[in-house]
């Protein structure tokens, strides 16, 4: 945060959208003042447990990962080894939780099926802005509302999504539009060089539009 603070804002309030961890770290801080309890009990007690999310977690300081998991791995240098980077220090709100595919998976189908929120605050989170050019090269056609992707699928409609990236590990997932059909892909490197990230990218909005229009068209 603090070192946050020593830049001045990319706009001002209202005139743009830029997608920041640190943003999420300041959430975190902002949940702990108004509840007096650390963000992620009130995430455990709000939404994990009353959606049975039994297989996500909140690791604290171990670097330690539940068993069964994936190794995750990283390149650091343009055609550069693969190093095992599976343990680590998360970080923190904006995106400590360990969780599996098929918590994944249950959380946005409750979230967009109307199951999590009341719908007027549903209604604020798909209120989207056209991304950036950059995002936009990463994420063709994509908007940004609050803490949600939207994507137009090929057989007609969009998607809503919100993927995940850390060292090792990048999960990416697609929602219809009434909740009913949805798909998580996690992959276990992640590539940083801008030619493999959109290979990556591409490949993996590939799967998410195939299994969405396919399920669509078996209703």
């Amino acid at each position: 945060m603090a070192l946050a603070m020593q830049h001045k804002p990319v706009f001002e309030p209202g005139q743009g959208r830029s997608y920041s961890n640190t943003g999420y770290a300041v959430l975190g801080l902002v949940i702990q003042k108004v509840t007096g309890r650390p963000w992620c009990e009130e995430v455990n007690d709000r939404i994990m447990r009353p959606l049975h999310l039994n297989h996500t977690v909140w690791p604290g300081t171990s670097p330690s990962l539940p068993h069964p998991h994936l190794r995750g791995y990283q390149p650091f240098e343009s055609d550069g080894p693969l190093v095992d980077v599976t343990e680590l220090i998360d970080a923190d709100a904006s995106g400590g939780l360990i969780s599996t595919t098929a918590d994944l998976d249950r959380f946005f189908r409750a979230l967009l099926g109307g199951k999590l929120l009341r719908p007027e605050l549903l209604k604020q989170m798909q209120r989207t802005v056209p991304v950036n050019e950059e995002t936009n090269e990463i994420l063709p056609g994509a908007r940004y509302g609050l803490g949600l992707f939207s994507r137009p699928l090929s057989c007609g409609g969009i998607y809503w999504t919100h993927g995940g990236d850390q060292l090792g590990y990048r999960t990416r997932n697609g929602v219809t539009d009434d909740g009913r059909h949805s798909v998580v892909v996690a992959m276990s490197t992640q590539f940083n060089q801008m030619d493999s990230m959109l290979g990556q990218e591409k490949l993996a909005h590939t799967l998410v539009e195939n299994a969405l229009c396919q399920e669509r068209a078996s209703g």
